[in-house]
């Protein structure tokens, strides 16, 4: 093949040195811009609070601005749709852990035990003994970390963190390497036989792949206009009240229900995110109907349960638990010949399943997820943890991951808040702080930025990854080391950016959780279950066991019965009746609403032709929602913040 045309194949891959530079500097200012967006700005910014994170779709949104000139002026110079998706997919795989949904808790988290530890709480009685070395950093570091007008840049502030930071980038690394070897093994189950839907991929890929129709759609503009008028005149509220402004998120209606019983229903507001109706019109009707149903289905148990019956907890948030982990738990049995079929073939290379177009051959991806697992076994042996309590740890953590996955893959949802249901909670729960033992908690604890609040988590982003591969013809066994390589980089940029922010302003004086974190995991948490070690949480187990048999029942209804109108996922996002989806269920059911009506009085024509319009709000909403953020972090000053965390 020439020279000339085997640097056009590679660019149809859009894998090129220049894809991975750009996505690299992407990668090192998205790293920035998520730390100073959660941190410094106030509000907080929560930039990847969302399934379809705001700063990667800008960053996108930049791209194709940026790539304009040079279409029209060096056509051969401009970046294909590939190169910029793979920069895109760059961008998401840093924003998985940085910012406030993970690094945060992560970082606030090492920081904390050694520097709050004082003769009342006795925690250096309690558990510091269970605290490795390696996990976090040199004491003597810390006093500037908290108090800020320092420098990160001093010998000693750079040696005290070295440990630590390349401990938990290898950690993260390992696990994330784990996730998409498990994402390589039901990629073709889930993609090719059972055709999921993958909404979250619709806009990024439309943005670049569809270009022509995409931009020229007068609906599309329509909604980007509609939409982006309302953010701008929001912000400019913001900082000039006088300027008028429609407000549409979060208005409480809680003082509606201020009398008995029916105030036993808890928070509850009415919004209307463009972004949120947007994305839900292109979400199954069935699976959006069952989200705001049994939201409100909720609300009406907590009036009847606590408000009429006089009942005192009714342990929701356990029941979500058991939810979310039937979920996983069904994804994995409802996939069980595929992965039969591939046992067969890391056994056999010579066995039926074709696995020549996969982003791993099944006997790398399988050997890479028992390699994996086993790295992290022994990394969790080191640290001081029990066999079980690794065993309990990633088995919850992994079912979960795969309801996540599945969840998103189905019917992508704007979020998926679970909001502290981690591994160490629901094991508390079932087995009893006493049985789990201080030194598992204890470094459970260190796990818990893991799961703390899973709007961010990774496993369904690397399988969407795979998804905009497969529709854009990207190579995606070369996209596996670009998504390794984008989260090795990211790890490391997400720890430079917040210790240079703390050094700098002091992690005492910021307005983000940086420090509340730390607290939440060893004041609220492990000292409370250290200081009284129960045994099983009966009525949290029970609780835990019917959200299960709810969600197994709701599937088993939904196969059994055709016209069955209720979806087990619309149960599982708001079985809590708080957190994520339910912060969001009135946006749901408007965008539910619109959907149903098109489809009902004008037909599927009527509703394929308004796709774009949809589009373009969510488009709207992302693009000017990302410039207050930017105005924000640029001239640090507060700004308007689309909803409050």
């Amino acid at each position: 093949m020439p020279i000339e045309s085997q640097k056009r194949a590679l660019r149809e891959l859009g894998i090129t040195f220049r894809s991975l530079l750009i996505g690299t500097l992407l990668c090192i200012w998205n790293a920035y811009w998520l730390a100073y967006a959660a941190e410094l700005i106030r509000p907080q910014f929560l930039l990847n609070f969302v399934s379809l994170f705001f700063n990667a779709v800008f960053s996108l949104f930049f791209l194709i601005v940026v790539n304009l000139p040079l279409k029209r002026f060096a056509a051969r110079s401009a970046l294909t749709a590939q190169e910029m998706l793979v920069a895109y997919i760059m961008v998401v795989m840093v924003s998985t852990f940085g910012g406030h949904t993970m690094m945060t808790f992560l970082i606030g988290t090492l920081a904390y035990p050694f520097r709050f530890a004082t003769a009342e709480n006795e925690w250096s009685e309690l558990f510091w003994h269970y605290i490795p070395d390696w996990f976090v950093p040199k004491l003597e570091v810390l006093d500037a970390y908290f108090t800020g007008d320092s420098t990160l840049y001093l010998p000693k502030h750079l040696g005290g963190w070295l440990v630590p930071v390349l401990t938990w980038t290898g950690f993260i690394a390992l696990l994330w390497f784990v996730m998409i070897c498990f994402n390589a093994i039901i990629r073709a189950k889930w993609t090719e036989q059972e055709k999921l839907a993958y909404p979250i991929v619709q806009l990024p890929v439309q943005m670049v792949a569809g270009q022509q129709r995409f931009y020229k759609s007068g609906l599309m503009w329509i909604g980007f206009s509609i939409a982006g008028l309302l953010e701008i005149l929001a912000g400019l509220n913001y900082l000039f009240p006088q300027i008028p402004a429609v407000h549409l998120n979060h208005y409480s209606i809680s003082h509606w229900f201020s009398e008995k019983p029916w105030n036993a229903v808890g928070w509850i507001s009415l919004s209307a995110y463009p972004f949120i109706i947007g994305l839900t019109f292109f979400v199954p009707l069935d699976i959006s109907m069952s989200a705001w149903f049994f939201f409100l289905f909720g609300k009406t148990e907590r009036i009847i349960r606590t408000g009429m019956m006089g009942v005192g907890e009714l342990y929701m948030a356990e029941r979500a638990g058991g939810a979310w982990l039937a979920v996983g738990a069904l994804g994995i049995w409802g996939t069980r010949k595929h992965l039969l079929a591939v046992w067969r073939k890391f056994a056999d290379s010579s066995a039926e399943s074709d696995d020549s177009q996969e982003p791993m051959r099944y006997r790398t991806a399988v050997s890479g997820l028992i390699l994996g697992l086993l790295g992290l076994t022994i990394f969790s042996l080191q640290a001081g943890m029990s066999v079980w309590g690794i065993v309990g740890f990633f088995v919850i953590f992994l079912v979960m991951a795969v309801g996540v996955t599945r969840v998103r893959a189905e019917f992508g949802p704007p979020s998926h808040e679970i909001l502290a249901l981690d591994p160490a909670r629901l094991l508390s729960v079932t087995f009893g702080p006493r049985l789990v033992g201080t030194n598992n908690l204890t470094i459970i604890s260190f796990y818990y930025w893991l799961n703390r609040l899973n709007v961010s988590h990774p496993m369904p982003n690397q399988l969407e990854a795979f998804k905009i591969a497969e529709r854009t013809h990207i190579n995606s066994r070369h996209l596996i080391w670009v998504m390794m390589l984008a989260t090795i980089i990211g790890a490391i940029a997400s720890f430079w950016a917040f210790l240079h922010l703390m050094y700098k302003y002091g992690a005492l004086s910021v307005h983000g959780y940086i420090v509340g974190i730390g607290r939440e995991v060893f004041s609220r948490r492990l000292e409370r279950w250290i200081n009284n070690p129960t045994g099983i949480n009966l009525a949290g187990t029970q609780s835990m066991g019917i959200g299960a048999i709810l969600t197994s029942i709701l599937y088993a209804l939904r196969l059994r019965f055709i016209w069955w109108p209720f979806h087990p996922i619309g149960y599982v996002m708001t079985a809590a009746t708080w957190g994520g989806l339910a912060d969001f269920w009135f946006s749901v059911f408007l965008g539910w609403l619109v959907k149903f009506s098109l489809l009902k009085f004008f037909g599927l024509k009527t509703y394929q032709q308004a796709a774009p319009f949809f589009l373009g709000l969510v488009m709207g909403d992302y693009v000017f929602v990302s410039l207050w953020s930017l105005l924000g972090t640029i001239f640090d000053i507060p700004t308007y913040v689309l909803w409050s965390p």
